[in-house]
């Protein structure tokens, strides 16, 4: 039993080694991983609508991933308003933990608001299928790691100011209860257009997944 002891924290010393460097690398390369998903997303037959109107699984999709869509959009604009420039950076970095506005309410939501955004595409193109599942568990559990990372990356650069707005604020469920009003940075309209490059990027997406439905359509 006492020679199983080292063992445990060899492997415990290696574990938090290497976890940072797993951390990095993930958080640095998400970009590609999320294209492989993408890629793999296109790949897939796409639902087709009917040659009559009927509410079949691709319509039902379509449906969802408009609402998706929009839940996803006004969730990233309204967090938009309460941070600074949008930046796609290669390495972690905060000037100030905000906690005000969404952030008052949900620790994460511009995870939330890709998440949204993923399984919103998966159901245009996937329709209202089973096959939505492993889609959108992939997404989840890469966003949530995700958010995991940069919960530790947080405490670590805000300590005890980190753990105190995590006490009361939850990562992904946002609680209903009321905050205190708080100006925001921008206006509305001010933060969807500082975000341009992401409507840009998802309505490119959004045409390659119609695109890929009226080839196989008209095939």
């Amino acid at each position: 039993m006492m020679s199983f002891l080292p063992n445990c924290n060899n492997v415990l010393k290696w574990w938090k080694w290497i976890m940072p460097k797993l951390s990095a690398l993930l958080y640095r390369f998400r970009g590609y991983i999320l294209g492989v998903l993408a890629i793999a997303l296109v790949a897939a037959p796409p639902s087709l609508l009917p040659k009559s109107f009927a509410f079949d699984k691709c319509f039902v999709g379509i449906l969802i991933a408009i609402l998706l869509f929009v839940a996803s959009a006004v969730l990233r604009v309204r967090a938009r308003q309460f941070i600074g420039e949008h930046t796609r950076g290669k390495i972690h970095d905060a000037d100030k933990l905000v906690t005000v506005g969404v952030y008052s309410r949900v620790r994460h939501p511009l995870y939330i608001s890709n998440t949204g955004f993923a399984i919103g595409f998966t159901f245009l193109h996937l329709g209202a299928s089973l096959w939505v599942i492993p889609f959108a568990l992939a997404v989840v559990v890469f966003e949530v790691a995700l958010a995991r990372i940069e919960d530790r990356f947080l405490e670590g650069r805000f300590g005890e100011a980190w753990r105190a707005w995590a006490r009361v604020t939850p990562a992904f469920f946002p609680h209903l209860a009321s905050s205190t009003l708080h100006p925001t940075q921008r206006s509305f309209l001010s933060a969807f257009f500082a975000d341009r490059s992401t409507w840009l990027w998802l309505l490119f997406c959004n045409l390659v997944l119609i695109l890929r439905k009226v080839v196989v359509f008209y095939a």
